[in-house]
């Protein structure tokens, strides 16, 4: 029998982070995320982004961007490495 058990990881020896810790995001209409609210709870930890291609880890990434980055700055659809401008925070 295996006593593995899996341990978080603590990248922070204290419990006094620097910089933007995100707590929770909420999207409601925002890309495809729509009819309802959608929630991703952090609580200022790290988190991990991942899904199938077109799931909708990007427009997560923008949304997060949105908040963050001044509306002349923002480049949408980065994370998803796309060189034109197919999205702007109307779309």
């Amino acid at each position: 029998m295996n006593d593995f058990s899996p341990q978080e990881l603590d990248f922070v020896a204290d419990d006094s982070r620097v910089g933007f810790r995100l707590q929770r995001l909420e999207v409601l209409n925002w890309g495809t995320f729509d009819r309802r609210v959608w929630r991703y709870e952090l609580d200022g930890r790290n988190g991990l982004l991942t899904g199938d291609i077109g799931s909708g880890k990007s427009t997560l990434v923008d949304a997060v961007t949105t908040l963050l980055v001044p509306a002349q700055r923002i480049a949408y659809n980065k994370a998803a490495g796309a060189e034109t401008r197919e999205r702007s925070l109307r779309s």
